[in-house]
C-alpha cells in the first residue's frame, strides 16, 4: 500500500508539474500534435476553431509513459528514487518516450485517421473551422479528473487568454473531456466567459450533409455501442452516434450498460491508478465482446484502455472519427 500511494503521488507530482512547466501533461518542449493536419490545408486561426487539445495525438506517449511507470514501481521502495525520477523526468523524458514511441505506428495512425474523419465529416455538413497549430493548447482536463482542481485556475486562464488572443469565439471539440472541461468547468474560472463550445458529434446530427455509406466500404456493417461516461452523463451526448449509423449503413447493437447506465472503460485514471483501470477496462471489454467483435467509441481514453484487449480477444476498437474517415476517404483526403 505505501508503494502504492508513493508512486501516485509521485505520478500526480509529475503531471502538475509538466502542465506548470509547458502546458502539456507529458512535459514535452516540443510540438507533437499537428503532423496529422498535412495535406488538409486547414486555416491557420479564425473565429471557429478544431480543438484536439492534443488527445489524440498524445496517445502513443501516454503508452509508453504508463508502461515505463509500471516498470520502475518496484524501485519505489528505494528511498530518494520519487525525487530522483521526477528530475529524470525533467531532464530526459520527452527524448526517451518518444523514442520508445517509435514503435506505437497503429495507435499514431489511428489517432490520425480519426482527426481526418472528424474533418472531413465536418466539411460534409459545411463546417470549415480553423486550427491553431503550434498553438494549441492542451486543456487541463487531466488535472481536474485526478482531482487537481486546486491547481487549474492558471492553466485555464493561461488556455482562455491564448483563445481570445487569437481571435477564437467558438471552438469544435473531438473528444468529451475536452468538451465537458471547456463547456461546464472553464466558466466556473472565467468571468464572463464567452467562447461557444461544441462536440464534433452534435454539429454532425444537426447538420444535412452526406456522411457518406459504409455499405460498400471494407467496414464491417455491425458494431457494438460502448458509450463514454463523460460523453452521456456529463455531457447529455447519447443518441447522436445512434442517428447517425443508420444513414451510414451501420447497424448499432447495445451492450447491457449501455447509454446513461453505460460502464466505464478505466480511464482516465490509468495515469495514477494502472492496476484498478486495467480491473475496470477488462470487466468492460469482456462485456462488449460478448455482444459484438467490432467496438465503437467517441474517446480518446477509451480507445486507448479498450484497445489493449484486441490481440487476445480477437476485437476491434473502432473510434467514430476513424468510421467517418473510411466512409469519406473517396472524397475527402
Amino acid at each position: 500500500m505505501k508503494r502504492s500511494k508513493t508512486l501516485i503521488t509521485q505520478a500526480l507530482s509529475t503531471l502538475k508539474g509538466n502542465i506548470e512547466r509547458t502546458g502539456d501533461p507529458l512535459g514535452f518542449k516540443h510540438t507533437y500534435w499537428t503532423e496529422w493536419t498535412n495535406g488538409l490545408g486547414l486555416p491557420k486561426g479564425g473565429k471557429t476553431v478544431l480543438l484536439t487539445a492534443r488527445m489524440y495525438q498524445m496517445l502513443p506517449y501516454v503508452i509508453q509513459t504508463t508502461d515505463m511507470v509500471a516498470s520502475i514501481k518496484p524501485l519505489l521502495a528505494i528511498k530518494g528514487f520519487g525525487k530522483a525520477l521526477s528530475m529524470g523526468n525533467r531532464l530526459a523524458g520527452e527524448t526517451v518516450i518518444r523514442l520508445k514511441a517509435i514503435g506505437a505506428k497503429e495507435i499514431k495512425a489511428r489517432g490520425t485517421r480519426v482527426l481526418k474523419g472528424i474533418v472531413a465529416a465536418l466539411n460534409g455538413v459545411g463546417e470549415h473551422p480553423a486550427y491553431l497549430y503550434e498553438a494549441e493548447p492542451y486543456s487541463g482536463v487531466l488535472l481536474y479528473d485526478l482531482g487537481l482542481e486546486e491547481d487549474i485556475a492558471p492553466h485555464i486562464n493561461k488556455v482562455y487568454e491564448l483563445l481570445k488572443g487569437h481571435g477564437v469565439e467558438e471552438v469544435i471539440a473531438v473528444d468529451p473531456h475536452t468538451t465537458f472541461m471547456m463547456k461546464e468547468i472553464y466558466p466556473k474560472y472565467i468571468e464572463n466567459y464567452d467562447i461557444r463550445v461544441k462536440h464534433y458529434l452534435e454539429i454532425l446530427s444537426e447538420g444535412k450533409g452526406d456522411l457518406g455509406d459504409v455499405s460498400h466500404k471494407d467496414l464491417p456493417k455491425e458494431f457494438v455501442m460502448h458509450d463514454s461516461c463523460v460523453m452521456t452523463r456529463d455531457l447529455g451526448i447519447v443518441e447522436n452516434v445512434r442517428k447517425l449509423a443508420p444513414n451510414m449503413g451501420i447497424k448499432l447493437l447495445e451492450p447491457e450498460n449501455t447509454k446513461l447506465d453505460t460502464a466505464c472503460c478505466g480511464g482516465p485514471v490509468e495515469y495514477a491508478f494502472a492496476d484498478l483501470s486495467r480491473q475496470i477496462s477488462s470487466i468492460r471489454i469482456q462485456e462488449l465482446a460478448r455482444i459484438c467483435k467490432d467496438i465503437i467509441v467517441t474517446c480518446p481514453i477509451c480507445l486507448i484502455n479498450l484497445m489493449k484487449y484486441e490481440a487476445d480477444l480477437g476485437v476491434r476498437i473502432w473510434d467514430m472519427g476513424e468510421i467517418l474517415h473510411v466512409a469519406l476517404t473517396d472524397r475527402f483526403s
